[in-house]
């Protein structure tokens, strides 16, 4: 196994830092050789604040997230909110809260997988980073344990409905969902178009139109907690992510898969020519986006779309899109090397997710 991987955190006074060199204290991000760092940084309802990830020794700035970046934040914000991953191999950084007003440092707070800051003992998070590649070494922290109040190390919305229950042998979609190979957080104004007062059902009808623009005809709804996830037919595609014009775009096998026959589709695995294929899940809801490590089964994507229900369900559709409600795509990609070996699902895409859903002309349906 590659060396262990530690977070040691050392807490003290925060400087505001500005530039390549900028310093600070703060939990200290560790990564083996052979892992990536992957970040998932979300701001809350808080004072504005930003975040940077410095390398370690020497304080070079990796990357920066602000609460308010696109709107006011400075030129040296180089990232807003959302999913960042690292290179590859072995390293340390250091994370680092920064509150735009005046204070004292902020306060840390950790959790399994989770990292939180907040302006002081008793004020609301602005901040929670979600990290994978790192284990949390518990001693000599300097950072305050989650309390259960915090619920999970967030703010807490309004009351969830239950999961709704997937199990893999029905192709139903599981929550938390299985790691994606990658995938894009949409900015609010992405999701919401011009909508005054948005709701679960006006985000649903604006992707559900996306998805129509761009051919993707078949496309399957879920209940999660707190909103919904849309997922579509899986599709064939270029390795620059382009998808193969109809019919090879929906081809799997020797022949299209025009049903949802779960066993047709694990018959099919074995059948299917050398190739990259793709399916994306929307997910929308107030929910924290934890996955689990599980990779997906293809027959399990394949069936997602058809076992789905055709339409968003009216007891969601005139749910809140409230202010910490957030929209993303998860990209789950499959790699065939031809027939008589099963199509394996792709860890890790060489596409960002941004590239993904620029080549599947979602992004300027939705612009």
């Amino acid at each position: 196994m590659a060396a262990f991987i530690a977070l040691c955190v050392a807490w003290g006074g925060v400087a505001r830092a500005a530039g390549p060199a900028a310093g600070g204290t703060g939990p200290v991000l560790c990564v083996a050789a052979g892992q990536t760092l992957e970040l998932d940084v979300r701001f809350h309802d808080a004072p504005p604040a930003g975040l940077r990830l410095l390398r370690e020794p020497g304080g070079e700035v990796v990357a920066s997230f602000h609460g308010r970046f696109g709107q006011g934040a400075g030129a040296e914000w180089q990232a807003g909110a959302g999913p960042w991953r690292g290179a590859a191999g072995a390293g340390c950084y250091r994370l680092v809260g920064i509150p735009d007003a005046p204070g004292g440092p902020p306060v840390c707070l950790v959790g399994k997988g989770r990292i939180g800051f907040a302006v002081g003992p008793d004020a609301p998070l602005f901040a929670t980073v979600r990290y994978r590649g790192a284990d949390l070494q518990p001693a000599d922290t300097g950072c305050e344990a989650f309390p259960a109040a915090r619920d999970d190390g967030e703010p807490v919305a309004s009351p969830r409905p239950p999961a709704a229950a997937a199990p893999d042998d029905d192709g139903g979609f599981p929550w938390p969902p299985p790691r994606p190979s990658t995938r894009r957080v949409l900015s609010r104004p992405l999701a919401i178009g011009d909508v005054a007062i948005p709701t679960l059902g006006s985000v649903a009808d604006r992707l559900q139109a996306a998805l129509e623009s761009a051919g993707y005809v078949e496309y399957g709804y879920y209940p999660i907690p707190g909103g919904f996830a849309l997922a579509t037919r899986l599709e064939r595609i270029h390795p620059d992510g382009r998808a193969y014009a109809e019919p090879a775009r929906w081809e799997w096998g020797q022949a299209a898969l025009t049903g949802f026959d779960l066993g047709a589709y694990v018959r099919a695995l074995f059948d299917v020519e050398q190739g990259r294929f793709r399916v994306i899940v929307f997910v929308v809801t107030d929910a924290p986006l934890d996955t689990t490590p599980d990779a997906p089964r293809a027959a399990q994507a394949l069936a997602w779309p058809g076992r789905g229900a055709p339409t968003l369900p009216s007891a969601l559709r005139k749910q809140a899109y409230s202010d910490e409600a957030y929209t993303a795509a998860l990209v789950y990609e499959f790699e065939s090397r031809g027939r008589g070996h099963e199509a394996a699902f792709k860890a890790q895409s060489r596409l960002t997710g941004d590239a993904h859903l620029r080549q599947a002309r979602l992004l300027a349906a939705l612009e």
